[in-house]
């Protein structure tokens, strides 16, 4: 076993991964490099996952990443569009509320951090996607909670570079925290 794989510790546990694929993290990276992972890209690695365990579609794509980070293929954050970043908050409002606040520019201006975005898709207190400062894009889901609370989950994809991930989080955090100021006054 490489120096790589002994410091690597995969985000899911050997429980889970077992549980579900029927292969242990050690046994998935040895299978993976027997067939020479190491030198393909993402999709190919997903397809030869298919083919070596039982791993469902969802799993494939988490054993390929885990790969990926384990050889020093991706790096934490990084996607096949650049790099990514989530931030969500819990608040005491109904989800119609929360997605109205998001929804509605003129509310949206009140939390929102600074930059410039482009409405893409949305599906009433579900998800509002946009184009984000020019070439990010923000995924926002909604989901109801019990006692009348409601989650926003904010992703921002397709981030240039690693150093854009903590200060992304920060302005999200920040923005979260004044929304659910505004929504609880």
């Amino acid at each position: 076993m490489g120096k790589r794989m002994q410091t690597y510790r995969p985000a899911i546990s050997d429980v889970a991964v077992i549980a579900k694929t029927g292969s242990s993290w050690a046994q998935w990276f040895k299978t993976l490099d027997k067939a020479g992972a190491a030198k393909l890209d993402h999709k190919s690695i997903v397809k030869l996952a298919g083919k070596e365990g039982g791993a469902g579609p969802w799993w494939r794509q988490m054993v390929t990443v885990e790969y990926e980070r384990a050889r020093g293929l991706r790096e934490r954050h990084e996607t096949a569009a650049g790099y990514s970043v989530s931030v969500s908050k819990t608040v005491g409002a109904g989800v119609g509320a929360l997605y109205a606040a998001t929804a509605d520019a003129r509310r949206r201006r009140k939390w929102f951090p600074a930059g410039e975005v482009k409405a893409s898709s949305q599906t009433r207190n579900k998800y509002f996607r946009v184009g984000w400062n020019g070439g990010a894009r923000l995924e926002i889901n909604f989901t109801a909670k019990p006692g009348g609370k409601a989650q926003i989950a904010v992703q921002v994809n397709k981030l240039a570079k690693k150093s854009d991930v903590e200060r992304e989080r920060a302005v999200w955090k920040k923005a979260l925290a004044k929304l659910e100021i505004l929504l609880s006054g």
